[in-house]
């Protein structure tokens, strides 16, 4: 009698171990599964419209290849391009030299986002993390530098979809980036992603 009831209770603790397991995998915004798309969203080409600091905004073409390569492709009057790749961050200017401003990526927290690999659950980077229906809102920090800033992520839909993302830097500044018309191209060409061809080209215009 005593080993059926052993046998019972082990049976009743799989079973709700088991059910913990499928109820994680079968919410789309747990931070398994936003982990895993993060992770398999290999190319992102989108509208977006930036919100600046002091209430401005912006818009362009967003192109991002992961891991590591991010465009922005700023629309007339501003016409600046901001190309990240191979560990640096580029803002080309229209109005200034043909050399871009160049700065390492490492210390912008946008770096997060451009990992090859995204884990939201056991890597630390998670300081905040809200969900209702069909939306989360998830803060990530580097939790080695958390004085380098952070990134909010805002993801919607029935299956979650990155909607928005926020970049506070280490001096309180904040940027959002609002996501439009999204696409997932299977190719994007990594020339758009060069900053050595970028500057190439403006040399031989200019």
């Amino acid at each position: 009698m005593v080993s059926i009831v052993k046998s019972f209770v082990k049976f009743q603790i799989f079973a709700v171990l088991l059910l913990s397991t499928s109820i994680l995998r079968a919410d789309p915004y747990s931070l398994e599964n936003l982990s895993d798309y993060l992770t398999n969203l290999k190319s992102l080409k989108a509208n977006f419209v930036q919100v600046n600091a002091d209430g401005s905004e912006s818009s362009g073409i967003i192109l991002m290849k992961r891991p590591g390569r991010m465009r922005f492709e700023y629309n007339k009057p501003d016409k600046t391009l901001v190309i990240v790749s191979a560990g640096a961050l580029a803002i080309f200017d229209p109005k200034g030299d043909q050399e871009p401003m160049t700065y390492p990526v490492r210390n912008n927290p946008i770096s997060l986002l451009l990992k090859s690999e995204i884990d939201l659950v056991n890597s630390g980077m998670v300081s905040n993390y809200a969900q209702k229906l069909d939306e989360a809102v998830l803060i990530i920090k580097d939790p080695t530098k958390p004085e380098r800033g952070s990134v909010e992520l805002l993801f919607s839909g029935v299956q979650p979809k990155l909607k928005k993302f926020t970049i506070k830097n280490e001096n309180g500044t904040s940027t959002s980036i609002v996501l439009e018309d999204t696409e997932y191209p299977k190719n994007i060409s990594n020339t758009l992603f060069s900053i050595a061809l970028e500057t190439d080209k403006r040399e031989d215009r200019g």
